[in-house]
């Protein structure tokens, strides 16, 4: 009786394992047909000739630059599938070009990719050997693509933010008196001197920059009224005043009221 009951439970086991396996054999199949599934996908999407780009549009607003010659810029990156381009290697070479400040590469399904490009816009020359834009960012493209007009900022190397923004807070001073300048200069010495567009210079020196500026402001456009076009320089590193530098052939007279 007890072998009898010894073999039944031997059978029950066997049978009861039975569904286990083939679950777990069908599992594994499953497994490795997916896996096959996947390997084969992802050599047809790596593969070159797999929706190959065909078509590239290149949109943004250009002055120095233009579509045609971009496509050209990027041509030998522009090779692959849909799948397999590398966009950061279009994206990089559009932003070696010095004028590109910039860039965006999205692919368009199925053949298509679509860049967008912003142009850098220079607001001043640095020195005479490039430009910089409104957030003093330093870029160098070819001098005859220079703007005309732009105010040159020379300073040391590399101080490119802090000039930037030290012209904007003189530029804002200047406004309201209707100057605009034109050059501004920090020396090996870190002396200041700004020029302005009506061919005036203000000699500022070394320290005391917030103070001689203001004074500046304060004094000498109502001091000199509209003999103001028949100063040279003015010279505001002195303590308690300043000094003037007239124009060749211009001799102030004094009009009575104590005014030059």
């Amino acid at each position: 009786m007890n072998a009898s009951v010894h073999v039944s439970r031997q059978i029950n086991r066997t049978e009861s394992s039975t569904p286990g396996k083939r679950r777990a054999f069908y599992e594994l199949v499953l497994v490795i047909l997916f896996a096959g599934l996947m390997s084969w996908l992802m050599s047809w999407m790596l593969d070159p000739a797999t929706l190959p780009i065909k078509h590239v549009r290149i949109e943004g607003e250009f002055v120095h630059l233009s579509p045609d010659m971009l496509q050209q810029r990027i041509k030998g990156q522009v090779k692959g599938g849909f799948f397999n381009i590398d966009v950061s290697a279009v994206r990089d070479k559009l932003l070696d070009e010095p004028w590109v400040h910039d860039v965006s590469v999205h692919r368009v399904w199925p053949d298509s990719l679509q860049v967008f490009v912003k142009e850098q816009i220079a607001v001043a020359a640095w020195k005479n050997t490039g430009l910089l834009n409104k957030k003093g960012d330093y870029f160098a493209p070819e001098k005859s693509t220079f703007p005309d007009g732009l105010p040159v900022i020379t300073g040391p190397e590399g101080h490119y933010q802090q000039m930037m923004e030290k012209y904007y807070s003189l530029q804002s001073l200047f406004a309201p008196f209707s100057m605009q300048i034109s050059h501004l200069v920090l020396d090996e010495r870190r002396a200041w001197t700004v020029h302005l567009d009506s061919g005036l210079k203000i000699l500022l020196g070394r320290r005391d920059f917030e103070v001689r500026i203001n004074r500046y402001i304060a004094l000498i456009p109502q001091f000199f009224g509209d003999k103001l076009g028949n100063v040279e320089t003015v010279d505001m590193r002195y303590p308690n005043g300043f000094a003037v530098k007239w124009r060749p052939g211009f001799t102030p007279v004094n009009d009575g009221d104590g005014a030059l």
